[in-house]
C-alpha cells in the first residue's frame, strides 16, 4: 500500500483518486493514523465468495477471526436447511 503524509496527498489528490478508482491501495497517514482511500461503490458490483468476502472484510478489521467463524456456520447451517427443504 502507498502511504502518504496529508500534504503529500493534498499535492497529488486528483491522481490518489484516479489510482484508488483504479483498485490500487492509497493510505493516508495523520500522526498515527492511516487512512485508506478507496471509492466508497465501485462501477459494476463485483461477485465474490463467500469465501473472499470474509476474507476481505477480515482484513479491513471489520470481522474479527470468531464472528467470520460464526458467520460461515450461519450460512452453512442456512445452506443445509434449504437443500433438505429442496429435498
Amino acid at each position: 500500500m502507498k502511504t502518504l503524509t496529508v500534504t503529500e496527498a493534498i499535492r497529488n489528490l486528483a491522481t490518489l483518486l484516479k489510482q484508488a478508482i483504479a483498485g490500487e491501495e492509497i493510505g493516508i497517514r495523520t500522526d498515527d493514523t492511516v487512512v485508506v482511500l478507496r471509492p466508497l461503490h465501485s462501477k459494476a458490483p463485483e461477485m465474490l465468495s463467500p469465501r473472499e468476502a470474509l476474507r476481505r472484510l477480515q482484513s479491513d478489521a471489520r470481522l474479527s477471526s470468531v464472528e467470520a467463524e460464526n458467520y460461515l456456520r450461519e450460512v452453512q447451517a442456512e445452506r443445509v436447511a434449504t437443500e433438505k427443504r429442496s429435498a
